[in-house]
């Protein structure tokens, strides 16, 4: 992120710094010092809202190389700019900000909140900005970036569908300066697409922001999830994984405390879940599923009662023929005469 100089004194400074090391801390505590571009971290309308896309040049004024609103999708959006010398204040962003560097190698300085942090950046170096928090940046040599800009709604729905969980909050790490083979990869994949503009442009430009999406949510994001609710029904993909632990334990004695643990939930809200989800508790329906396994066995296996009770996870025998005739009006012996045809 970043701006260019606009006043005969900052043009000065930059001047004095090319012949001396650049700073590396920021002016002490005590004394406070305008950012160049002239607008003030506290006060004013900036840090009531949070800015768009569209706004970042006005803070972080640059030359824009490339940009993927004509190929790529909205809410992964990113440009290419040359930036000159600059030092900085950003309101916070609606987005979060990934920063891929490009070309030329500096001291980057930031402070997002905290004390100031330093790192050496160069081509393939990789800085992360969370969302809606102010930063104030410097630097001192001239350098081109691209600039990765994820909207919440997207990484939120990212990071649902990987975890199958509803997620209360996404927040990426403060990391001023890593090396990441795999962004730098992606984003110069990215940069092609938009610049060739071919055929297929945007689909590939959409697999790769979902690739990107992923990995940062897996290595650099803190992700909160939302309690599950106790209303409504259950994913899809919950609903197969309780069908299927249950089908894969019929023999022994399944606890709702297991069951519940399947989907994060108390026992209480899982109950609920399920006769929402399946109209029956979860008792019977697991009951439902060992009368069905039952009459599986008798349909199929010449076995004793005694031990397709059992393998379909009754106490005993007598505890069979109460559920069987309970749920199918017929003893298990009646049953498989009857499935016979004898």
């Amino acid at each position: 992120m970043c701006g260019a100089a606009s006043s005969s004194g900052e043009l000065l400074h930059l001047a004095k710094c090319k012949k001396a090391p650049y700073p590396a801390l920021p002016m002490p505590h005590h004394r406070k010092k305008e950012p160049a571009n002239g607008r003030q971290p506290c006060g004013g309308c900036a840090m009531s809202r949070l800015i768009a896309v569209e706004e970042l040049p006005r803070y972080a004024p640059g030359e824009l190389k490339l940009d993927s609103s004509a190929v790529g999708r909205p809410d992964f959006r990113m440009r290419v700019f040359r930036y000159a010398p600059s030092d900085i204040w950003v309101p916070p962003t609606e987005d979060f900000l990934i920063v891929v560097y490009r070309q030329g190698a500096t001291a980057m300085n930031r402070r997002v909140t905290g004390a100031w942090k330093q790192e050496r950046v160069s081509r393939g170096i990789t800085t992360l900005l969370t969302r809606a928090e102010p930063s104030h940046w410097r630097w001192a040599n001239d350098i081109e970036v691209s600039h990765f800009y994820i909207s919440p709604a997207f990484m939120m729905k990212t990071a649902s569908e990987a975890f199958d969980r509803d997620v209360g909050a996404i927040e990426l790490h403060d990391l001023l300066g890593i090396d990441d083979p795999v962004l730098d990869w992606i984003n110069e994949q990215m940069v092609h697409e938009v610049a060739a503009n071919g055929p297929g442009g945007r689909l590939c430009y959409d697999a790769l922001s979902l690739q990107a999406s992923v990995h940062i949510m897996r290595k650099y994001a803190a992700v909160k999830f939302k309690m599950p609710s106790a209303q409504g029904h259950f994913r899809p993909a919950h609903a197969r994984l309780i069908e299927d632990y249950i089908q894969q334990n019929i023999s022994r004695n399944i606890t709702l405390d297991e069951l519940a643990a399947i989907c994060n939930c108390t026992p209480i809200q899982f109950a609920r879940k399920f006769h929402a989800h399946y109209g029956i508790r979860p008792h019977a329906f697991v009951q439902k599923q060992k009368v069905e396994q039952a009459c599986r066995h008798l349909r199929r296996d010449n076995l004793a009662l005694k031990e397709i009770a059992l393998l379909s996870g009754f106490a005993d025998q007598s505890h069979l023929n109460r559920v069987f005739r309970r749920y199918l009006n017929c003893t298990p012996a009646e049953y498989r005469k009857g499935a016979s045809g004898t």
